[in-house]
């Protein structure tokens, strides 16, 4: 049986929370929904959700399977509206997982502009510095720096971006630059507790030769901007991408250190599920990002 408006009866339900409210959606009975849900059910093997006499809950099952239902409908409207030409315009919902670093210095700006631009679209921003599962989690497009690795992406270079060890003039008159990654060891390192370099900080030599130097400190932090914020107030050395730091570089309040050791430098990538056919809001957004940060 064709089960594609069954999805759109499951995702009028999930963002509805009611069978009654998702009936007044769609222009059905409640007794439809209520059916079109179980034969979905019946059709999957699983159960999407559990009911109660005051409201819904999903099933750990459905909430994976409304991740999916909420992407296909999202595209389905896309298809329409590629179609007509009185709504070309992208519109709906944008959600976008975004790492606090970018979110503290470029993106609010751009963000601003872009909504000017385009008054439809309704962005949704996710914070975080864990490279998510897209799909499972609903996600259009993220913003990510390094490689790609995920074949199943699609990723498109916003701008260079390399990393750099940076402290406070204050704290290296104190403490001293060191002059290897060796010796960061007495030093008081300011870790990022999300990135992939929690347990340590990786350098190159000038042969390109990897060095892994375990770190220590006072201070470990999920949030990038606290880690800065105690690097300008002369408490220690951290690591921290080209765009957060730019700023306070130009401005003195910062030096880099190690720089005859640094990474290779990387990029900021915008990333999205592939689709032969990408949507008209995802294409705006990542679009503008290119035309705001290339230079």
């Amino acid at each position: 049986m064709s089960v594609l408006p069954y999805f759109e009866t499951f995702a009028a339900v999930v963002e509805k929370g009611s069978f009654t409210a998702a009936a007044e959606v769609l222009g059905v009975s409640k007794s439809v929904v209520s059916k079109q849900i179980s034969h979905l059910e019946r059709h999957l093997g699983v159960q999407l959700l559990q009911r109660t006499t005051r409201r819904l809950h999903l099933t750990q099952a459905g909430e994976v399977f409304s991740s999916y239902t909420q992407r296909i409908m999202s595209e389905v409207r896309e298809a329409e509206q590629s179609v007509l030409p009185l709504q070309s315009e992208p519109q709906g919902r944008l959600r976008i997982s975004a790492p606090e670093s970018l979110a503290m210095s470029l993106l609010p700006e751009v963000l601003l502009d872009f909504q000017q631009r385009f008054p439809l679209l309704e962005l949704e921003i996710h914070i975080t510095g864990r490279f998510i599962d897209l799909v499972e989690e609903g996600i259009d497009v993220a913003l990510r720096v390094g490689e790609l690795e995920d074949s199943s992406l699609v990723a498109r270079l916003l701008m260079p971006c390399g990393f750099h060890a940076c402290a406070s003039p204050e704290y290296l008159k104190k403490h001293g630059s060191p002059a290897h990654p060796d010796e960061l060891s007495k030093h008081n390192c300011l870790i990022y507790s999300q990135g992939p370099q929690s347990g340590g900080w990786f350098f190159k030599d000038k042969k390109g030769k990897g060095i892994h130097t375990k770190v220590e400190g006072n201070l470990r932090s999920d949030t990038g901007n606290l880690l800065m914020s105690a690097a300008l107030n002369g408490n220690g050395i951290f690591i921290a991408p080209t765009y957060m730091v730019a700023s306070a570089l130009k401005e003195g309040r910062l030096e880099t250190i190690l720089d005859d050791y640094a990474p290779t430098t990387t990029g900021l990538y915008a990333v999205y599920p592939y689709s032969k056919l990408v949507s008209t809001k995802v294409r705006a957004f990542v679009d503008y990002l290119v035309e705001a940060w290339g230079d």
